[in-house]
């Protein structure tokens, strides 16, 4: 079952459907989550033909408001298309309310800059309850990624480009896998949000699987299975 938000409403600022670019550049923006530490970011480029670029603008630590100048120079490389990507760390510092606004924000920049957004919804991080299903983290927050989620699929919605609900997609994931498979996602035995190779590589084909239906004229892109 698919997780994407297909939107055909318009909207006053909303960019061309689709672009074909010959030489097609995908910008990243985002947390550790997605960065070239730890993240899902350099095995998602992997997964991309020689002819694709793909700029990975994300920074450990990083919020909305924190990247915005880092937005800027990413926007200056006049990518094609960029996947939106935060919550871990905004969770911590304001609610849905605040980081609707700065997304928002985003996405208009991103769109005048005429280039393609795409918003994701955080990944989850990888912490099982009891009963073997994720738990998701609820101290010390100023709500759950679900409502980040939620709040990240409102703003896709109200402006016409594609959501990944990559938060929904990674819990039945990893509750499919149960605690003891995800274990091999973890950067280290201590760390359950950053990733392993094996865990970056399983995350971008998730959200590479989504993207073929968000923007199918990147499915071309992808480098033939061996």
């Amino acid at each position: 079952m698919t997780h994407i938000m297909l939107l055909t409403m318009t909207a006053s600022f909303a960019g061309p459907a689709t672009v074909d670019a010959a030489e097609p550049t995908i910008g990243l923006i985002g947390d550790s989550t997605v960065a070239d530490t730890y993240g899902w970011g350099p095995a998602f480029a992997k997964r991309f033909d020689d002819r694709t670029t793909v700029l990975n603008y994300a920074r450990n630590g990083a919020r909305l408001d924190t990247l915005s100048k880092r937005l800027d120079e990413l926007l200056e490389k006049k990518p094609d298309y960029v996947l939106i990507q935060f919550g871990h760390n905004d969770q911590k510092q304001y609610g849905p309310e605040t980081y609707r606004e700065k997304l928002t924000d985003y996405i208009e920049r991103v769109v005048a800059a005429g280039a393609q957004p795409v918003v994701l919804s955080s990944v989850t991080r990888r912490n099982f309850g009891p009963d073997g299903k994720i738990q998701p983290r609820s101290e010390d927050v100023h709500g759950d990624l679900a409502a980040f989620s939620t709040a990240a699929g409102d703003v896709a919605r109200k402006h016409v480009v594609p959501f990944i609900d990559l938060y929904h997609i990674s819990v039945e994931h990893h509750n499919q896998l149960g605690p003891k498979a995800s274990a091999a996602y973890d950067f280290d035995p201590t760390d359950k949000t950053h990733f392993s190779p094996q865990g970056a590589a399983a995350i971008a084909g998730l959200i590479i699987d989504e993207l073929k239906v968000a923007r199918p004229e990147l499915a071309r892109r992808l480098k033939r299975p061996r």
